[in-house]
């Protein structure tokens, strides 16, 4: 009888470098911060809570419902295009270790 493959085991694991670890943690940082405020600015734009800065930072980010619908298209493409990628870099994989198996047999 032929076992199940563990399919965590299709995974290549490639450990990348404490200088590329640390960049990705920065740009991450950098985009989470980028975040929070424009959720902060429009948090006080909804709470009334205005300032000569606040407004001087909305206008300069040029928020509006319009930059939402684009925004939200764009996380929308986004999410699309890296299901199919993976999905395909999963299948590829799959169809490696297939031939490598008949290869080794």
């Amino acid at each position: 009888m032929r076992q199940q493959k563990d399919p965590r085991s299709l995974i290549i694991r490639k450990r990348p470098s404490i200088w590329a670890r640390l960049r990705r943690a920065a740009i991450l940082l950098v985009l989470w911060l980028i975040t929070g405020f424009i959720i902060y600015i429009n948090v006080c734009f909804l709470l009334g809570v205005y300032s000569d800065a606040l407004v001087s930072d909305y206008l300069v980010l040029n928020l509006s419902l319009h930059l939402y619908k684009t925004l939200a298209i764009l996380v929308i493409i986004v999410a699309v295009l890296i299901t199919f990628f993976g999905t395909l870099h999963i299948n590829t994989l799959k169809r490696r270790e297939k031939h490598r198996e008949q290869d080794n047999a």
